[in-house]
């Protein structure tokens, strides 16, 4: 097989464009019981990403997430009373640009180092339980008292920077590439931790949903406390909730196979 002089130059010098890899670290979430970084709700997450490399500044980034979130109103000053928690798996599958802040990876003359930005779009399925009893979906119990219960499967917006390194930077050689990241995800939903806005009616919701559901809505009653009033804030509606991750990146980039 022939190869031009040009395209035998360029194979020589360019690294490669395709990477797999893969990320491990730590997840939490932003809403009504969590308003700074919690740290003791802090939970394992992990990813595996495919990732194109267009140029030594922009590549597109294609990947697979587990997250853990949790939360609880007792760690919130003032709703302590209101005994409502929560827990939930997350699935997200996303795509992200990824943007280099110097040329790194595709020519031997690039930097061995780059910090980098994130931004993209990824669907994501979570289901909140109780924390405390894993057997109670808090969804299926509409707790706000709503007509029908949302959906599990939602849009959002992953927001994130890094920095990364390669371990090699040969002509004609693949490498390892190690990282570290923090990806924020933007939802449209404020669901996350089942808490948005409002107590609905104790009764009302007894007798159409059953017993458990108003207890779960009203959760201060498992702990003694009195019912509230239909329409007594719940949640804040001002702001929708965020789930994001922080952690180590692991890939490696392929040299394209070369004939001669």
């Amino acid at each position: 097989m022939a190869f031009s002089p040009s395209l035998l130059d360029a194979q020589k010098y360019f690294s490669g464009h395709n990477e797999w890899g893969f990320s491990t670290g730590l997840s939490n979430y932003y809403g009504d019981f969590s308003n700074g970084l919690n740290t003791k709700h802090f939970k394992p997450s992990g990813a595996i990403y495919q990732k194109y490399n267009f140029s030594s500044y922009f590549a597109l980034r294609n990947q697979i997430s587990y997250l853990e979130i949790e939360g609880t109103s007792a760690d919130i000053k003032g709703l302590v009373f209101q005994n409502l928690n929560f827990q939930s798996k997350i699935y997200e599958a996303s795509s992200m640009v990824e943007f280099n802040f110097h040329p790194f990876g595709m020519n031997i003359n690039d930097g061995v180092a780059t910090p980098y930005f994130l931004l993209g779009l990824s669907g994501f399925w979570f289901d909140p339980y109780r924390l405390d009893k894993e057997e109670v979906n808090l969804r299926n119990m509409r707790t706000e008292q709503q007509k029908r219960s949302y959906s599990r499967l939602q849009p959002g917006i992953p927001i994130g920077f890094g920095v990364k390194s390669r371990a090699s930077n040969r002509k004609n050689s693949g490498g390892w590439i190690v990282g570290a990241e923090v990806i924020f995800r933007k939802t449209f939903t404020d669901y996350l931790d089942d808490t948005r806005k409002s107590y609905g009616d104790f009764k009302t919701i007894s007798e159409q949903q059953g017993i458990g559901s108003a207890e779960y809505s009203q959760a201060q009653v498992l702990t003694g406390g009195g019912k509230l009033a239909q329409g007594t804030m719940r949640g804040d509606t001002h702001l929708k909730d965020w789930y994001y991750f922080m952690g180590l990146t692991f890939a490696y980039r392929f040299t394209p196979q070369v004939c001669r």
